[in-house]
């Protein structure tokens, strides 16, 4: 087990409760400064600015091809237009095998 000052939470949550801690420091300042004219002025230097990331943002994963045996590129078969029409070829041969069973 790990003391409890080693722990370092986690990236996402940490960039989160600093970035909101470093906004709330920079409004208060701000605030107590409207009044005085000059520290307007300079609120630009003055104005509290931390750095508040533990590191980069995680990146997305590598695109990786498809799984063998698998096609590549967009569906077309799963569209509504392909399923309709695979329907009225479905329709249309089990009338010809009918038709041909009935005769033969």
């Amino acid at each position: 087990m790990h003391p409890a000052d080693t722990f370092l939470p986690d990236a996402k949550d940490h960039r989160r409760r600093t970035r909101r801690q470093v906004r709330h420091e920079a409004r208060s300042w701000l605030r107590t400064a409207s009044a005085d004219d000059e520290l307007l002025e300079d609120a630009d230097a003055l104005c509290p600015r931390e750095v508040h990331d533990l590191g980069r943002h995680p990146s997305h994963k590598p695109p990786t091809g498809p799984k063998p045996g698998r096609r590549g590129g967009f569906k077309v078969w799963k569209t509504p237009y392909w399923k309709r029409r695979k329907a009225l070829r479905r329709e249309r041969f089990a009338v010809a095998s009918r038709a041909a069973r009935a005769a033969g």
